[in-house]
């Protein structure tokens, strides 16, 4: 009885589902200052639609190419709020995704251009959220904008192989216990 209760433990593991792959965005926006080159915060962004996704996006029925399917929050990058953006983005129709900008690796900014880089979190409807890079662009010209953050598969750090081993252990110290 208790062999089998060890030998079930040693086979059950909790499964993480992180998100793979990636999403893209692009919209317009306006600046605190009207001009990219001096500006330090983004005041509004309107027309943000998903332009593209691939991994666990694919298939995950994201509303596709319509304006106003995503919702962005407006944030500062000069300086950049140091608990991040709790919610950059978010999806307003279709499957829930959303992604929260934990901070900047680099920025960017001049001849008309910004663009930013950093670290951060998807989220989506069925998986767990997961550590993703992510790059934002915007050009003057235009005023408009790109966003895309990215994931590949994380490995789980070694905990399955640790409970595995552990359980292992147990039912061999068992198994010696009931032979003495």
């Amino acid at each position: 009885m208790i062999a089998g209760v060890i030998t079930a433990m040693a086979v059950t593991s909790v499964q993480a589902i992180p998100i793979t792959g990636g999403i893209s965005l692009a919209g317009t926006y306006t600046t605190d200052t009207g001009n990219l080159n001096t500006a330090d915060a983004f005041t509004s962004f309107s027309q943000v639609y998903v332009a593209n996704v691939a991994g666990s996006f694919l298939g995950a029925g994201i509303t596709m190419y319509s304006p106003g399917s995503v919702v962005m929050s407006i944030f500062s990058f000069n300086p950049f709020p140091a608990a991040g953006v709790p919610t950059l983005w978010k999806t307003v129709a279709g499957t829930f995704a959303s992604f929260t900008l934990s901070s900047p690796i680099s920025i960017v900014q001049g001849n008309d251009a910004l663009t930013l880089r950093g670290v951060g979190t998807l989220n989506l409807t069925g998986y767990d959220a997961t550590p993703g890079n992510w790059i934002f662009t915007a050009n003057q010209a235009g005023g408009s904008f790109s966003f895309s953050s990215s994931n590949g598969s994380v490995p789980d750090g070694g905990s399955t192989a640790m409970l595995l081993g552990a359980a292992l252990s147990a039912v061999a110290l068992l198994r010696k216990k009931l032979i003495a």
